[in-house]
């Protein structure tokens, strides 16, 4: 029985082993055809990213110079913190001007007709220290930044008598700050301003406004 048993298996399995030598070796080449299924590709994404850029003041969008007596030099009671968040590669330009056009003034008297004068020395490319007795009018000065110029001086702190240099603000948008280079987040500049006048300046209350404009500079 056990011999019966031996034969009749060993016979299946030649059987088999016929059976798929003589199917022309389909089972082989069924097997290497699942395993070369597989196969790989690509797709390439392109896009350019636009330029984005704002301006925003965190502090001292509002300047009081209070009384101002006239031959005594006074600074605001605080200083403007200019924020520009920019994605550009290239980093981006800050310009300043006035906002009243064709009077070389930011500030107008409330008639309307009288105004306290820039800085009659002193420009946003030649900055100067301040001299008590001669610069008389509006200035400003950039104390701190990134990358600071320069010919803003060498003071650290708004108003430093010695160190700081001041600009009078120019009547057309003039570059005053450039900061190179792409920035992931906020980059801040610092500014103050100081004024003085003739004693034969118009008593009253003047206000007006200085404009800053910031570009982004794209490589």
């Amino acid at each position: 029985m056990k011999k019966f048993l031996f034969l009749f298996i060993s016979g299946l399995f030649i059987f088999w082993i016929f059976t798929v030598l003589g199917n022309g070796g389909n089972y082989s080449k069924s097997y290497i055809n699942r395993a070369q299924a597989a196969s790989t590709g690509n797709v390439l994404l392109t896009g350019t990213v636009l330029q984005y850029i704002t301006l925003a003041f965190s502090s001292g969008s509002t300047i009081s110079f209070g009384n101002i007596t006239p031959g005594t030099p006074k600074c605001g009671d605080v200083t403007s913190q200019a924020d520009v968040t920019t994605n550009a590669s290239g980093g981006y330009n800050l310009a300043v001007s006035d906002s009243i056009a064709g009077t070389n003034s930011a500030m107008v008297h409330s008639d309307g007709t009288t105004y306290i004068p820039d800085m009659n020395s002193g420009t946003i490319a030649t900055p100067v220290v301040w001299v008590t007795g001669t610069h008389l009018g509006v200035g400003t000065n950039m104390f701190s930044g990134t990358q600071k110029e320069a010919a803003w001086g060498t003071g650290t702190t708004a108003c430093d008598v010695l160190y700081d240099k001041w600009a009078a603000v120019p009547q057309n948008a003039t570059t005053g700050h450039t900061v190179t280079g792409y920035h992931a987040s906020a980059d801040s500049s610092f500014w103050s301003w100081r004024i003085d006048v003739a004693n034969t300046q118009k008593t009253g209350i003047y206000s007006g406004n200085v404009l800053f404009t910031s570009a982004a500079v794209l490589t």
